[in-house]
């Protein structure tokens, strides 16, 4: 079921973000001098949660998709997702004219149920963890031949996310650090690639919340561990097991991995919605989370990038962050 992808090029990269452009939103780089203030840093926001599906994740998307030959195209795709990837598919696969089916958890944001099909792919609900999606998607492609993606191991999905390091890198030049919210790993080991291969010295953190961090364990045992169960807010973070390649790419370019808590999640929403007037999902305020809690190695008076991932929020959710 793997695909293996382990060795990218500069060249992946840029061609990725060729590929975007036109397709994609360049998000803006917004200066956030108030919350930076409080931590002693010049913050710099990066809102994937205005980009198109809500996500970055149309950034991968797109990438894997427009790569396929046409008969891959004709056979059409199944993938599977906790929801940003499979709204970012389905529209990927609108755009190109593929038939897409996208297995997502019992209990996902409906949401971003709705939104997947609204885009048009098949929905199909199973299971509760990585683990169960993958195995579903995979019987669909059993059976009817469809091309399977592995969000959590994918080079092409990879190479676009590089586009994100590429952006950041372009528009902030001094950048010193970016702090990125990390799930199976694909947009981390793409962003930091994209960075460093502009700029070397740039680090780059990811953040996993204390109750998915399976990347974070994965690192610091020397291989793959899989969880046994996942229990965080974040959903779009929630892996249960990553890929070997992908913990090897983010062990050869990210800098630290650090964790933080479900509550300072919520505090960092909180802040973005209070202070920056953006809606940010769990999963994409992680990055400010790790900042605002001291959770990163010391970044004080240094220029930050924090990366929203994404903002496909659970209103029931956003009322108990709101509330409390």
């Amino acid at each position: 079921m793997n695909q293996t992808p382990v060795d990218l090029e500069h060249g992946d990269a840029l061609h990725a973000r060729r590929r975007l452009e036109g397709v994609v939103h360049e998000t803006p780089l917004l200066s956030a001098r108030g919350l930076g203030a409080a931590i002693d840093v010049d913050l710099w926001l990066k809102p994937e949660c205005l980009q198109k599906t809500g996500s970055w994740k149309i950034r991968g998307a797109y990438t894997v998709l427009s790569r396929l030959g046409e008969a891959d195209r004709a056979r059409g795709v199944v993938t599977f997702s906790s929801g940003n990837w499979g709204q970012a598919v389905s529209c990927a696969a609108a755009m190109l004219d593929v038939r897409a089916v996208v297995v997502l958890p019992e209990g996902a944001n409906p949401k971003k149920v709705s939104a997947t099909r609204g885009y048009g792919a098949e929905v199909v609900i199973h299971g509760r963890n990585s683990e169960q999606l993958l195995e579903k998607a995979w019987s669909v492609h059993q059976a009817d031949g469809s091309v399977f993606i592995n969000p959590l191991d994918n080079r092409d999905m990879i190479a676009g996310a590089a586009s994100l390091g590429l952006e950041i890198v372009d528009q902030l030049p001094e950048v010193d650090a970016i702090v990125v919210p990390l799930g199976g790993g694909a947009l981390i080991a793409g962003a930091a690639f994209g960075a460093k291969s502009e700029k070397r010295g740039v680090q780059v953190y990811g953040v996993q919340p204390r109750g998915a961090c399976a990347v974070y364990e994965s690192l610091r045992r020397g291989g793959v561990v899989e969880l046994e169960r996942v229990e965080t807010i974040a959903d779009g973070l929630a892996v249960k097991r990553p890929s070997a390649s992908t913990v090897e790419l983010i062990a050869r370019w990210v800098d630290d991995v650090v964790l933080v808590s479900d509550d300072e999640i919520r505090r960092a929403m909180y802040s973005l919605l209070e202070r920056a007037k953006l809606l940010v999902e769990p999963s994409g305020a992680a990055s400010l989370a790790a900042l605002m809690s001291g959770r990163t190695p010391d970044l004080r008076g240094r220029r930050v990038v924090a990366v929203l991932t994404g903002g496909n929020a659970d209103f029931g959710l956003l009322g108990e962050v709101l509330q409390a």
